[in-house]
């Protein structure tokens, strides 16, 4: 498989972990995922440009959640 497909998959269950927790570590998805940190932080770029999630900060906590207008 090609990265680009790579990232676009992990992408998808990036998603879907946000779906089930409504929002997550951004330093801990990758485990969750069981898949390298590249893949998953490229993935989360990815999205973000799609404007399909969003970032909130706690403190010194990165979370990712679904973007609230439903892309």
């Amino acid at each position: 498989m090609d990265m680009v497909n790579s990232v676009k998959e992990c992408a998808e269950r990036v998603l879907n972990e946000i779906a089930r927790s409504e929002r997550v570590n951004v330093l801990s998805i990758a485990g969750h995922l069981g898949e390298r940190s590249l893949i998953v932080y490229q993935s989360i770029g990815w999205l973000a440009r799609e404007g399909r999630i969003r970032y909130l900060q706690e403190g010194n906590q990165v979370y990712i959640s679904l973007a609230e207008n439903g892309k």
